[in-house]
């Protein structure tokens, strides 16, 4: 008999093209199949909550796949420690299972998500920072946190943020943000991000134009007001994939035990 599971990831995204499948691309699904064919003898597909792009991390994605362990010459039934342990035996370094959990055969980890959370980091330094290239985008001073917090307050609500994506036509830009937050401590700057749903390139973009504000490029005035005339793809820069993890993705009914709330690790000596 069928059973669809689902699992909590978590990987470094900067060796892979993305989280998406694709033909000769080293991508974390694709990687994620391999090891399920490893482990099961079966060819399985998976699908994934979000997509993420090239050099984009994750400690909190959602994958579902669904198996059949009475065909022949598939492995017996596994339990969740058994899915989580066998995985991380076949998988890259750079990606590991967190937890895996039972789910109902029809359950879709990017329908049934109600919130994505994203994680984006900063170092304010004027020379490179090699513990952190990987892992933020290095930003000269100055920036002052004061403008980049009005620039986010603009954002808390219900609007079209057209002008923080490329220009389309088979899709609505009206988005709801449920939370925009900015924390720093020395040079460590996280801005924080959770919405229903989020537009290609749109945290990327939001990060970009907040950094413009933060560094005097741009007033607050003006950044409000190209939010409002929404005119497609007119705001940014688009802000590196290195700073920009996939934190959590929420669900009406929690699915896992194991929960991940942020991506880096806690800022010392600053």
């Amino acid at each position: 008999m069928s059973q669809r599971w689902a699992l909590l990831l978590q990987y470094d995204g900067t060796d892979f093209a993305g989280s998406q499948w694709q033909p000769n691309q080293p991508t974390v699904q694709g990687s994620l199949q391999s090891a399920l064919t490893a482990l099961t003898n079966e060819t399985i597909t998976t699908s994934f909550a979000g997509r993420t792009d090239a050099g984009v991390h994750a400690a909190g994605q959602v994958a579902s796949f669904l198996c059949d362990p009475s065909r022949p010459g598939s492995r017996p039934e596994l339990s969740a420690h058994r899915w989580v342990r066998g995985l991380n035996h076949f998988l890259p370094d750079t990606i590991a299972v967190q937890d895996a959990a039972a789910v109902p055969i029809d359950w879709d980890p990017r329908r049934d998500a109600v919130a994505r959370t994203y994680e984006y980091q900063l170092r304010l330094s004027n020379q490179r920072q090699p513990l952190w290239q990987r892992h933020a985008w290095i930003v000269p001073p100055p920036f002052n946190t004061d403008a980049a917090q009005s620039a986010i307050s603009e954002l808390l609500r219900t609007r079209d943020f057209a002008a923080l994506t490329p220009p389309t036509t088979d899709r609505s830009t009206q988005r709801r943000l449920i939370e925009a937050s900015l924390s720093r401590h020395g040079s460590a700057v996280t801005i924080r991000f959770r919405a229903d749903a989020f537009l290609q390139h749109q945290v990327r973009r939001m990060v970009g134009a907040i950094v413009e504000v933060a560094r005097g490029r741009m007033t607050t005035a003006d950044f409000s007001a190209a939010l409002q005339a929404a005119t497609p793809g007119s705001m940014g820069p688009t802000a590196p994939a290195a700073g920009l993890c996939l934190v959590e993705v929420s669900y009406a009914q929690p699915i896992f035990n194991h929960n991940t709330h942020h991506c880096q690790m806690e800022p010392e000596g600053d």
